[in-house]
C-alpha cells in the first residue's frame, strides 16, 4: 500500500511537471505572438526630436520671459507716471512789498497773494520777500514789466502748475494784483470817487441808493458822498460833467480798473477825466428841459359783475418787469362813468384789460414788446387787446356778453 501510493505520487508529480512545462512553452509562445516593433523613421531619432523638443520649449521660455518684462516694463512706466503726476512740482516765489508809508488800507497785501500760492497745488522750495526799493526788485519790476504792486513772481516748474490771479510773462508767472493796487511810482490806482447826485424835488423819481450799495460792494470806494441837484455843489458836477438825466451817479477814472467799468460806460456815458455818469431809468428829471419825463398812469380796467373773469391786478408785475414803475395805479369798472368813457374811446371789446397812459416814450422794452400784445392809440395810450396772450384767463365779451374761457388753441380742438 505504501508503494503503491508513491509509485502514483510520482506518476502525479510527473504529470504536473509536464502540465507545467506545457504552460511555460505555451505562455512563451504567447508572449512572443504580441510583441510590438515600432515603425523605423528614416532621417530622425530619438536623441534629434529631444533637441527639437528642447529648443521649443527653450522660445516658449524665452518668449514668456520677454512679455515678462515687456509688461513690466509698461507698469514701471505707469507707476514712474503716476508717481509724476502726485508730485508737487517744485516752484520758487518771490514777492515785492509796498512801502508801508503808502497809505493804502483797502489795497491788495502781498500776504494775500502769497496766500493764493499756498492754495496751489506746488511745492514751494524757496520763498523771498524784496522791498520794492530794493535793487533786485527793480530788476524783476524792469524784466517782467510789472505795474501793480504789491507783486508775487514764481519761476521754476510753472507749465505745471495754475494760481489763480496769475499770468505767465516769459518764464515766469505774475500776479495780476486786483485793485486797488499801487503802481511803480507810488501812486494809488482803484480807489473810486463815489458821487449820488439827487433830486429831493422829484417825487416820481426813483432813489438810487440801492444800486449805490451795488456798486459799493463790487468796487473799493475811496470817498462817498450824496448832493442835492439844487446845491451849489450839485450844480457844480451836473455842470461840469453834463449830466443830463437825475438822479444820477458819478464815478471816477478809478473805475476803469474795475472788469464792470466796461458794463457801466454801456449803460450810461463816458465823461472828461474818463468819469463815468449813470442817469436814472425814468421817469427822471430832463435836465435841458427841466421836465420831468417817463411819468406814466396804470389803469385796470374790470368788470365787478364777471365774477368769472380773471384778476386783472395780476398785470402790474407785468408791467414792471419792463422797468416801468407808473405814478399811479387805478382799479375802473367798466359800468362806471369813467368806464364806459374808456370803453367807447379806444372801442374795447373785451375785459379785463389795462391801458399804459401817459409819457410812455422812454420805456422802449415796453414799446418794442407791445405791438403783440396790444396796440398803441393817437393820445400815445397803450392798450391790452390780445387776450391769446394770456390763454386760460376768462374774460368778457362785451359784444357777446358772454364769458370766454380763453383756452389754448389746441385745447379747444379736442
Amino acid at each position: 500500500m505504501t508503494e503503491q501510493k508513491k509509485a502514483n505520487e510520482h506518476h502525479a508529480k510527473h504529470h504536473a511537471g509536464e502540465h507545467s512545462g506545457k504552460q511555460q512553452h505555451h505562455h512563451e509562445k504567447e508572449q512572443k505572438e504580441i510583441r510590438i516593433t515600432l515603425p523605423e523613421i528614416k532621417g530622425l531619432n530619438l536623441s534629434a526630436i529631444a533637441t527639437v523638443s528642447a529648443v521649443a520649449l527653450l522660445v516658449i521660455v524665452v518668449f514668456q520671459a520677454f512679455q515678462a518684462f515687456t509688461l513690466s516694463q509698461k507698469l514701471n512706466a505707469l507707476a514712474a507716471e503716476a508717481q509724476e503726476l502726485n508730485r508737487l512740482p517744485a516752484v520758487q516765489l518771490t514777492a515785492i512789498s509796498v512801502e508801508s508809508s503808502v497809505d493804502c488800507e483797502q489795497c491788495t497785501q502781498v500776504d494775500a497773494l502769497i496766500s493764493e500760492v499756498e492754495k496751489a497745488r506746488a511745492n514751494i522750495t524757496a520763498s523771498t520777500v524784496l522791498k520794492v526799493n530794493d535793487a533786485r526788485s527793480q530788476e524783476l519790476i524792469d524784466k517782467y514789466d510789472i505795474a501793480r504792486l504789491p507783486a508775487v513772481i514764481i519761476t521754476g516748474e510753472i507749465d505745471k502748475v495754475a494760481i489763480t490771479g496769475f499770468t505767465k510773462v516769459n518764464d515766469a508767472l505774475i500776479s495780476q494784483t486786483p485793485p486797488p493796487y499801487v503802481i511803480p511810482t507810488g501812486k494809488i490806482r482803484g480807489l473810486v470817487s463815489l458821487t449820488y447826485v439827487n433830486v429831493s424835488s422829484c417825487s416820481e423819481c426813483p432813489d438810487l441808493m440801492g444800486v449805490v450799495q451795488q456798486l459799493r460792494a463790487q468796487i473799493k470806494v475811496a470817498d462817498f458822498k450824496a448832493v442835492d441837484k439844487d446845491s451849489e455843489e450839485g450844480k457844480k458836477l451836473v455842470a461840469e460833467y453834463e449830466m443830463t438825466r437825475l438822479p444820477g451817479i458819478l464815478l471816477s477814472s478809478d473805475i476803469n480798473e474795475y472788469s464792470l467799468a466796461d458794463q457801466l460806460a454801456q449803460v450810461g456815458t463816458v465823461k472828461k477825466d474818463g468819469f463815468i455818469a449813470l442817469g436814472s431809468n425814468a421817469p427822471y428829471l430832463n435836465v435841458s428841459t427841466g421836465k420831468i419825463t417817463g411819468i406814466t398812469q396804470l389803469i385796470l380796467l374790470n368788470d365787478s359783475s364777471c365774477t368769472g373773469c380773471y384778476d386783472v391786478t395780476m398785470h402790474v408785475p407785468i408791467v414792471r418787469r419792463f422797468q416801468v414803475n407808473p405814478a399811479t395805479i387805478k382799479v375802473t369798472d367798466a359800468a362806471s362813468a369813467e368806464g364806459k368813457e374808456l370803453i367807447s374811446k379806444y372801442k374795447i371789446t373785451a375785459v379785463p384789460t389795462i391801458l399804459v397812459t401817459g409819457d410812455v416814450s422812454p420805456y422802449e422794452q415796453l414799446l418794442g414788446i407791445w405791438p403783440t400784445v396790444g396796440t398803441t392809440e393817437k393820445d400815445g395810450a397803450l392798450v391790452f387787446r390780445t387776450m391769446s396772450a394770456i390763454s386760460g384767463s376768462p374774460y368778457k365779451d362785451l359784444q357777446t356778453g358772454k364769458l370766454e374761457s380763453n383756452l389754448p388753441q389746441q385745447t379747444q380742438q379736442q
